[in-house]
């Protein structure tokens, strides 16, 4: 594995999805249910944090012109933070609709599964934020309010 070196896991034209560690996969799951809805979702893997591959992720957001964030770590102690923050500073120009993260709940990861798999990401909430900043939920194409 190349160290620094994003890997797009998925091609898209819509959205693009940045995902880290295990919601890499539950990402993808939602970039194919986008697609059954005709949204092009394109997914990248950061792989690595430090360094940040911020190259492949603006030239994917300079592309789709939209960006949600997944990451399993509460919104305010979370990479999709840094990542978020990152992108409105170098690529604000690029974006034709808001930066979604898609972010555990501020809560601390309970033992319980059921309770677990309510406070952390999904492919349903994902799904809801990449349909929002397309503006698919209003025909596609469409921008996001």
């Amino acid at each position: 594995m190349p160290f620094g070196q994003a890997d797009v896991r998925r091609a898209g034209d819509d959205v693009t999805i940045v995902a880290t560690g295990a919601m890499v996969g539950r990402a993808l799951a939602a970039a194919d249910a986008l697609a059954a809805s005709g949204v092009s979702a394109e997914v990248i893997d950061p792989r690595t944090l430090v360094p940040l591959d911020m190259a492949t992720i603006l030239a994917s957001v300079a592309k789709t012109g939209r960006l949600v964030l997944v990451d399993q770590a509460t919104r305010h102690a979370s990479a999709s933070a840094v990542i978020a923050a990152e992108v409105a500073d170098q690529g604000f120009s690029y974006l034709r609709a808001p930066i979604k993260q898609v972010t555990a709940l501020d809560a601390t990861v309970p033992y319980s599964k059921p309770m677990e798999d309510y406070i952390l990401p999904d492919e349903p909430k994902i799904l809801a934020a990449a349909l929002s900043v397309t503006g698919a939920g209003a025909g596609r194409g469409e921008g996001a309010e």
